[in-house]
């Protein structure tokens, strides 16, 4: 285990790799990279690319940087610079005290009381997928990556701006497509130059005017009609800062808005994904989970009261993101020469703090590879570092939204589940692709089957 003690300019810096071999296996696999990284060298490690990374996969290390955050370690990466050409200043990006004036003000509107509320809106918009099911034919393959994300996306937008916008969820996994891409990459450096007329880029800055021009209308149409709907818009624009009385400016808005809509459905409709994707292969689980449903349901839709009765449903929706988190690396750098595991980092130094590792770390998960949700039983929990699973990072900058993203996975699942077997397409390849979220790289191809009722 790593140790915190004070800075000694004798210290060595970390082992890793050769720098084109980092460049490589980085290329090919991410996630999958920064894990082996760990098992090969430990718990602190450097590899040395384009830029020099430090990766940190021990619990009280991780806990060390998120629970200090701003000023010791801060977000003025270059992946966040990438970040903000989409996001603007929203929750995710912003960083100092801009972000924790912007955290309290948000704060509030995702209390459990007020996320709890959109159980009927998630079970409605849920029921409208089922009935497109229902006219699915039995060997008919549907994309589950579409569904998913038009899904989430109809639930975002719903409790956002209190209606659906269903005549742009199609456009806005389009836009998504078209910015969800590893901030390593070549497209995502141009973007910071949006005036150099690569392909990429001349997508991308139609895409963010198209973007902007419905965030806008949306906004604009809101505050002309000033109608009080109490939806996630409404707080955002009647919002005002207690002791200076301001509320938010519409750049900022947009900013709230964009982040909440394509980061929030994203990172909710990968963890669906993945989570139909490890019950096909665990039938088992699927089983268990069955019964619990059926025990406590009996065919009908969850409400956010019945959750509390549907232990075994969290728990698999935990182990999923256990193995495939939808937010698969963390970085900040640090502001100041530090120490870590007995190894010097410089100041400067980018972190890189990757929950794909650290979920598969034997020492807090044995037999890590293993789809297992009993792990996250209260038993087989006590003891466990809570930083050792971050599946919506840790630390003040916890994710605002992981109330409602727990809330309407699960919802979804529960009614879904219990009307249909979802089984992955014989022959169609299931890849792991990292990019800003760990989603299939060639897409879930499924065949969805009808359950026999038994009621």
């Amino acid at each position: 285990m790593s140790s915190v003690a004070p800075l000694k300019s004798t210290l060595p810096s970390p082992p890793g790799p050769s720098p084109w071999r980092a460049l490589r296996a980085y290329g090919r696999d991410p996630a999958d990279y920064m894990y082996q990284l760990f098992l090969e060298y430990g718990e602190v490690a450097v590899w040395r690319g384009l830029i020099t990374v430090y990766a940190l996969n021990n619990p009280e290390d991780v806990r060390r940087v998120l629970s200090q955050a701003h000023p010791a370690y801060t977000k003025d990466l270059y992946d966040y610079r990438v970040l903000k050409q989409t996001l603007g200043n929203g929750l995710v990006t912003n960083d100092g005290e801009d972000w924790a004036r912007q955290r309290k003000l948000m704060q509030p509107m995702f209390h459990h009381k007020v996320v709890n509320a959109f159980d009927e809106a998630i079970n409605g918009f849920t029921s409208t997928l089922a009935s497109q099911w229902d006219q699915l034919g039995p060997d008919q393959p549907v994309a589950l990556e579409r569904d998913m994300s038009r899904v989430t996306f109809q639930i975002v937008a719903g409790t956002l701006f209190g209606s659906a916008i269903d005549e742009h969820a199609g456009e806005m996994t389009d836009i998504l497509d078209v910015i969800n891409i590893n901030t390593k990459t070549l497209d995502a450096f141009f973007t910071l130059y949006p005036r150099i007329p690569t392909p990429h880029n001349l997508k991308f800055r139609k895409v963010m005017s198209r973007l902007d021009h419905i965030i806008y209308k949306v906004i604009n149409a809101r505050r002309a009609k000033g109608v009080q709907t109490r939806d996630l818009l409404d707080r955002l624009l009647s919002v005002r800062d207690e002791q200076s009385g301001q509320g938010m400016e519409e750049k900022q808005i947009r900013d709230e808005v964009v982040t909440l809509m394509l980061a929030g459905h994203e990172t909710s409709a990968t963890a669906l994904q993945w989570t139909f994707y490890a019950l096909s292969n665990y039938p088992e689980v699927e089983a268990q989970l069955l019964e619990e449903l059926d025990r406590v349901l009996g065919g009908r839709p969850a409400t956010a009261a019945d959750l509390a009765q549907l232990p075994y449903l969290k728990q698999v929706v935990q182990e999923t993101m256990r193995l495939f988190p939808p937010v698969w690396g963390i970085a900040r750098k640090s502001v100041e020469a530090q120490e870590f595991g007995g190894y010097q980092l410089p100041a400067g130094a980018y972190l890189a703090i990757t929950p794909y590792a650290l979920h598969r770390h034997p020492e807090h998960w044995p037999d890590p590879a293993r789809f297992d949700p009993s792990r996250f039983s209260p038993q087989n929990s006590q003891g466990r570092h809570p930083y050792s699973y971050i599946p919506f990072a840790a630390g003040p900058r916890t994710c605002i939204g992981v109330g409602m993203s727990m809330l309407e996975i699960q919802l979804i699942l529960a009614q879904l589940l219990q009307r249909y077997r979802v089984r992955m397409l014989p022959g169609h390849p299931v890849v792991p692709h990292a990019t800003i979220t760990y989603r299939p790289r060639f897409g879930m191809k499924v065949l969805i089957e009808k359950r026999r009722s038994t009621h």
